[in-house]
């Protein structure tokens, strides 16, 4: 016997019908419904079978773009070393998705289909193409003009849809500084083939971030003209650009001085996230003027470490780049088989770099710290794999080279962090020694040195610069640059503030060797002196 609150439960969801069982007219119903039924079945199966069709249509332009891309890992990275290639290839890869993910029932694909789709181009990857592009306008401004040929490449130009694509999606990400540019390019391009259509949706958006960026007269400008546009064609548009253009009539203290800008006598602003104008210049390979020069000479010389028994026989070539920070590069001191065995260990491990945050890095808008306590940021863009000395021999024999050329102790040195730079891969400015009393609460001290392997030449871009002392290191394969993170007191060095500038061209492999106090307290003596 069931509880009263149970057996009125059980009977609401018949409650809106008589039981067929008593009532004729339900029963007439019903069958008055067969034919209803019959139809509406039939809709729903040509629309499953236009789906169904969609799906084929996808695994045909799936099998042609294979046999388009089947090549090797070595022709794919040559064909995929121009940046508008790049993009191209995830932002079609990441459009066929969506179109093939809105085809198909998600709620019954089986769970091998799924994973497949979890690894191919998404949104996210999208995000991280425009991005690329954007910051390489930033950086290298004329040169990264994808908008018109370089070098007489006719074929990776963006053409103006892409253009406009790459300025709404800035927008989205809150760079304003890269949707300005893009979407005024875009506008440009629409208006040269007087597309007019086009042209307006760049102004809509253009309206949006120039106010954005503190141009409030281009904003009503461009309102002005977008309204014009929509006054006979779509009223609820237009009551949104009306409300925007009291808006910016608001901010430019009223009717009377807002009619005066009109004009746009004055250059719009546009000015990036973040101000790095000697960092830009290095990158592009431009000198700084800096206030404070060295006075010692710097030279080159085969460097044997006081006649260390590695290096008697295999001197290394050294050549001092900075006194006070030890700044120096050795050439040809990584083969080809040991530049290949770091490559390949590190290929099956990677994972998107990320920076562990501080307490300042934590309260900066900038950073998302992500679950696992790292962050997830805007300053970093690269792969990272961790190789091992224990997971082979070569490895090893690598790190003994490296503590010979230097007289430093493995004892708590860090494995190599091998990473790889796609398009647009960078890192700004940061310094590799931390604050505090245990910054690497893993290793026993502060990194006192770094050590960067060079596993390629790139084609354009990659440089490693250090801002304050206006020094740029070129990548060289089989190379490697070093510096001393801290003065002999154990205080951090200011002067090693470095970065990686962001590859224009092709990819950039290299891997990182971090030294800590412990271990080299004989080797790099203490002193009081915090210049010393």
């Amino acid at each position: 016997m069931c509880s009263w609150t149970y057996c009125v439960l059980l009977l609401l969801p018949l409650a809106a019908y008589a039981q067929i069982i008593h009532s004729i007219d339900r029963m007439s119903k019903s069958v008055a419904l067969y034919p209803v039924l019959a139809e509406r079945l039939e809709s729903h199966l040509v629309e499953e079978e236009n789906r169904i069709k969609r799906i084929r249509s996808h695994i045909e332009i799936l099998k042609l773009e294979n046999k388009k891309m089947n090549m090797t890992r070595k022709e794919l990275e040559a064909e995929m070393s121009h940046p508008v290639r790049v993009y191209r290839f995830v932002s079609q890869f990441y459009s066929d998705i969506e179109d093939i993910r809105d085809s198909l029932d998600m709620s019954r694909i089986s769970e091998e289909l799924r994973e497949t789709l979890s690894q191919l181009p998404s949104q996210k990857d999208y995000i991280d193409a425009v991005g690329a592009i954007a910051r390489l306008q930033e950086v290298y401004k004329d040169e990264a003009d994808f908008t018109r040929p370089q070098a007489n490449n006719t074929i990776d130009v963006l053409t103006a849809e892409e253009v406009f694509d790459i300025g709404r999606t800035c927008s989205e990400m809150e760079n304003y500084y890269g949707a300005l540019n893009n979407l005024v390019r875009a506008k440009e391009m629409f208006e040269a083939r007087n597309d007019t259509v086009q042209a307006m949706a760049a102004y809509d958006h253009l309206a949006f971030v120039m106010f954005e960026q503190e141009n409030p007269d281009y904003a009503l400008n461009y309102t002005y003209n977008l309204i014009d546009y929509y006054k006979d064609k779509d009223d609820e548009v237009l009551t949104r650009l009306q409300d925007n253009r009291k808006l910016y009539i608001e901010e430019l203290g009223g009717e009377e001085l807002a009619n005066q800008s009109l004009s746009l006598s004055r250059p719009y602003n546009n000015e990036p996230l973040e101000q790095l104008p000697i960092y830009n210049k290095l990158c592009r390979g431009e000198s700084v003027e800096l206030e404070a020069k060295e006075s010692k000479p710097l030279q080159c010389h085969m460097h044997t470490n006081n006649n260390h028994p590695l290096l008697i026989l295999a001197p290394v070539k050294k050549e001092d780049l900075h006194i006070e920070t030890g700044l120096s590069f050795f050439h040809e001191v990584l083969s080809d088989r040991e530049i290949k065995l770091f490559q390949e260990k590190a290929s099956g491990v990677f994972e998107d770099s990320q920076l562990v945050p501080d307490d300042d890095i934590k309260k900066d808008p900038n950073f998302e710290v992500k679950d696992d306590g790292y962050a997830d940021t805007r300053v970093r863009s690269s792969n990272t794999g961790w190789v091992d000395d224990e997971m082979d021999v070569m490895v090893k024999t690598v790190s003994r080279r490296i503590a010979a050329i230097l007289d430093l102790d493995l004892k708590s040195a860090e494995s190599f962090q091998v990473l790889s730079y796609g398009i647009g891969g960078f890192y700004l400015p940061h310094f590799d020694w931390g604050d505090g009393e245990n910054p690497f609460a893993d290793f026993e001290g502060n990194r006192i040195a770094t050590w960067i392997f060079y596993l390629n030449n790139i084609k354009k871009g990659g440089a490693t610069v250090f801002p304050d002392i206006g020094a740029t290191v070129w990548p060289e394969k089989g190379g490697a640059a070093f510096w001393r993170n801290l003065h002999r007191n154990g205080e951090g060095n200011r002067l090693t503030l470095h970065a990686a500038c962001p590859v224009l061209e092709g990819y950039k492999w290299a891997s990182n060797k971090w030294f800590h106090t412990v271990g080299n307290e004989f080797s790099w003596p203490c002193d009081v002196n915090p210049e010393s």
